[in-house]
């Protein structure tokens, strides 16, 4: 492994699991075993390292969102349920059927979340809200009543369903498996989707609560 590659893979570690705020630049450096000027010749700053960290993870999961969503687009099957899974589906199947950086990603964005700053501000603004708009409009094409306000609003509240549910799955937590009996896997990718799915698709049915700005 490069040196670039130690020094990311370490830092994401420590950021998922111990927030930005509270790694230093030394943690990185001891975990990677190297010294500080590595980080400053790759990175710059550690506000750059925290972009690139952010990005990493990032990238591959809405790669193959906005692939999934061109490709209904394409085929003309732009339908509630197939832009729900084509928006949900790549991130939990991502973080739950894969292991070690992957199944760093949402607590990662648990932590940009929790305790927001600048660089990390930056990130996922660079690295969501293009694609977020994309599903918002593709939200608006398959439920022609759904004014754009609503849109956003349920598009929000599937983002923030979708953190949790991936969050319950991990093995300190299991929160729902428990609380259920073990009647529901939150293991499964595959079961966790069609729920999630079903769910959603049913609170963008709704009628519009807020009234459209004129």
């Amino acid at each position: 492994m490069s040196t670039k590659d130690k020094i990311t893979a370490s830092a994401l570690s420590l950021f998922a699991t111990r927030g930005f705020d509270a790694t230093t630049l030394k943690d990185i450096t001891t975990l990677a075993d190297v010294n500080v000027a590595a980080i400053h010749y790759h990175f710059g700053t550690k506000e750059d390292l925290i972009r690139v960290v952010l990005e990493s993870v990032a990238q591959p999961v809405n790669m193959l969102r906005t692939q999934a969503l061109e490709k209904l687009s394409g085929e003309g099957a732009l339908t509630l349920e197939r832009i729900v899974e084509a928006l949900v589906a790549p991130p939990i199947r991502h973080s739950l059927q894969t292991t070690g950086d992957s199944r760093l990603l949402i607590r990662l964005l648990m932590q940009a979340r929790a305790l927001p700053q600048e660089a990390t501000n930056a990130a996922i603004f660079e690295q969501y809200d293009a694609m977020a708009l994309l599903f918002v409009d593709a939200f608006m094409k398959a439920s022609p009543g759904l004014n754009r306000a609503e849109a956003f609003w349920r598009y929000s509240f599937t983002i923030g369903a979708m953190m949790y549910i991936i969050s319950d799955g991990d093995k300190n937590y299991h929160r729902l498996n428990r609380l259920s009996d073990g009647l529901c896997d939150t293991d499964d990718p595959d079961v966790i989707v069609k729920q999630l799915v079903a769910f959603i698709v049913a609170g963008f049915s709704a009628p519009n609560v807020s009234t459209p700005a004129h």
